[in-house]
């Protein structure tokens, strides 16, 4: 090795090289740190959307399943005084309670409590005694449920002559208008929010 090859191997790095080098390093590791933070909150919202879904979708499917079997209770509603359409006769009502009555004929009532949903069934959904369940997980919480039912008035209602005429000859349906959204969302971001909108159909008939 010649004494200049050695004087230059010798001479290693200089001071603005390595702040260059440091620079540069930093430059990646921030951009590399970013990409991370921001891929795990995109995990993390979605894990969020995930629950949120699969809450409102287990509620829906117990929802669905109770009304396919169950009859809407319309004197649940005459009696409380609740009006399930319009003056009008067109425009319905809505509620945010629904309230059916099983194969047994008990009662079977849905509602918002606070922030969830919450379904009762028997008798005693009428007392203070009456058992109320929450069907969605803690980490769900509603925003808004209404119930949308047509027609206003019983089509099965007991009838004779010229009365059975100005009943409704529609099956009953209710229209489900339901937002939920996740709880205790990652500091710096929103909640995740589902809104919801379906028609279910009673599958009871009877006349």
């Amino acid at each position: 090795m010649s004494h200049k090859e050695k004087k230059f191997a010798n001479q290693g790095f200089s001071t603005i090289e390595l702040l260059v080098v440091m620079a540069l390093i930093i430059v990646v590791v921030s951009a590399a740190a970013g990409i991370f933070l921001y891929v795990s909150r995109v995990q993390k919202r979605i894990m969020a959307n995930q629950r949120v879904q699969g809450s409102v979708r287990f509620a829906l499917e117990t929802l669905v399943r109770d009304l396919h079997s169950s009859e809407i209770d319309y004197d649940y509603y005459n009696q409380a005084g609740l009006d399930l359409i319009e003056s009008d006769g067109v425009t319905v009502v809505a509620v945010e309670i629904l309230a059916l009555r099983d194969s047994s004929y008990q009662p079977v009532l849905y509602r918002k409590n606070s922030d969830t949903l919450e379904v009762c069934r028997g008798l005693s959904c009428f007392t203070e005694a009456g058992t109320w369940s929450a069907i969605l997980s803690d980490d769900v919480q509603v925003v808004s449920i209404k119930y949308y039912i047509v027609p206003g008035v019983d089509p099965f209602e007991p009838c004779s002559g010229a009365a059975c005429v100005t009943l409704p000859s529609e099956q009953p349906r209710v229209t489900l208008a339901f937002t939920a959204q996740s709880k205790d969302p990652e500091p710096g971001t929103s909640p995740t929010v589902l809104w919801l909108q379906t028609t279910i159909v009673s599958r009871s008939y009877r006349r």
